[in-house]
């Protein structure tokens, strides 16, 4: 029975130890930053740090890390992953939304890459109201540059009447239309109705009932426009007036206003008629083909524009379950509506994505990326087993060799196992068989 203590102390031991160890490796970082101080150009180490930093919510140290490791392979998919979740942790939308599309182009995990298509439409909203809010920050610089004149700008329009719940909607809806007829202009730059409406909202234009034309000048140097069209709506009885004016950002200049007034069952021609107005008060001369461009209607359906008009209330606001309920009811009142359908598609996209978590993201990561992740999870970078498991590895290999050579994966030709030569007669008479024979293999560990 002596023999078998020792080799009880080595079970017990080799028992114990992953035990130990799986307590010392609880945190995976201090292992990984030793594999990254060691290997600091290892796209492998900085990646497995990264996500442990991000899991540990260091998010700051994750986006430094996984860039450096993205420097260093481009096509790195999970390291874009990851930058991604980083940067919007740390309200880095433009950042995030640069790094899921790296990831759309080189990432391997269909799952997550779903789930990033419809992120990125919800994460548009949230970029352009960070955007707003660096702009109006950093105002003093952004304004003392002037805006090229041939950039023009039109922030919501603002309604007055008695029937404000039904019409106000137009606010936003009338200003897309113009924004979209202005833009067929090719001597305009047409600053988009999304981000003229953040910095908008974000410094409150108009909201005390009236437009001010001051803050309507200081939206329009913090967009680096040259000029901005201002425009009203105003309601008595079924009759509407839309009038506009052009204000010079640089100089804060105002023009004489146009306006033009019809029943609101013409809203449309009263909408072309401003428009039309507003390109003589900019002093562009429309081509035969650009006027034909403009004269096109999206919808003649009033109903059906309100109901867009109030999807894009909702779009601004980020409800955009209530948009895309809006924008399917404008759709149904004019199946043709194909602005309509468009923002329906683009609304249930991001519905969609708000509901998409950072852990549905790294949860729908499969094969070798998912392996990469639960590498680690356990402290280890990609690296070849050491210690103790390749200890025990070569003890297991020289007291029990394998009896047929593995095969290698490297396209090198291996040796066949060829069966021994055995005696027929020996053979057919039974007696060629080996008796069989035990022995025993004594450990012994001595005491330090």
């Amino acid at each position: 029975m002596r023999p078998v203590r020792p080799l009880l102390a080595l079970v017990l031991f080799v028992a114990a130890a992953p035990a130990a160890g799986a307590q010392r490796q609880r945190d995976p970082i201090p292992r990984l930053e030793q594999t990254r101080n060691a290997n600091p150009r290892s796209v492998a180490a900085l990646r497995a740090l990264g996500v442990a930093y991000f899991k540990a919510n260091r998010f700051t140290e994750a986006r430094t890390v996984l860039d450096q490791a993205r420097q260093l392979d481009p096509r790195d998919g999970v390291s874009a992953l990851y930058a991604g979740l980083a940067a919007e942790q740390l309200r880095d939308f433009a950042g995030a939304r640069a790094a899921y599309t790296a990831y759309l182009e080189h990432g391997r995990s269909r799952g997550t890459r779903e789930d990033i298509q419809k992120r990125l439409v919800a994460l548009a909203r949230d970029e352009s109201v960070a955007a707003a809010k660096a702009a109006v920050a950093n105002e003093a610089s952004i304004s003392s540059t002037p805006g090229d004149r041939r950039t023009i700008a039109v922030p919501p329009l603002k309604f007055s009447g008695p029937d404000a719940e039904q019409y106000a909607p137009l606010e936003r809806g009338l200003a897309e239309l113009i924004i979209t007829d202005l833009g067929r202009s090719s001597q305009l730059r047409i600053v988009e109705r999304d981000r003229m409406q953040a910095i908008a909202d974000e410094i409150q234009l108009g909201a005390t009932g009236r437009v001010d034309e001051t803050s309507a000048v200081r939206a329009g140097r913090l967009m680096q426009a040259g000029r901005l069209v201002n425009g009203t709506i105003v309601q008595g009885g079924n009759q509407l007036t839309l009038a506009s004016s052009i204000v010079d950002v640089a100089t804060s200049q105002i023009s004489d206003p146009a306006a033009v007034s019809n029943s609101a069952d013409n809203f449309f021609a009263l909408q072309k008629q401003l428009v039309f107005r507003i390109f003589e008060q900019l002093g562009v001369e429309l081509t035969p083909a650009e006027r034909q461009l403009v004269d096109r209607q999206a919808t003649t359906n009033l109903n059906a524009f309100l109901a867009y008009s109030r999807g894009l209330q909702a779009s601004d606001d980020g409800r955009f379950q209530d948009a895309a309920r809006f924008f399917e009811e404008a759709r149904t009142l004019d199946p043709g509506f194909g602005a309509a359908a468009a923002r329906f598609s683009t609304a249930s996209a991001a519905a969609a994505g708000q509901q998409v978590t950072a852990a549905q993201l790294q949860s729908g990561l499969t094969g070798q990326e998912s392996q990469v992740v639960a590498n680690a999870d356990a402290g280890n970078a990609g690296v070849a087993p050491t210690g103790l498991t390749n200890t025990l590895t070569s003890v297991a290999q020289d007291v029990n060799p394998a009896t047929i050579t593995p095969v290698s994966n490297t396209g090198s030709t291996q040796t066949p196992v060829v069966p021994p030569v055995r005696d027929a007669p020996s053979e057919k008479a039974g007696t060629d068989n080996p008796s069989a024979r035990t022995g025993t293999v004594t450990i012994i560990i001595r005491r330090p």
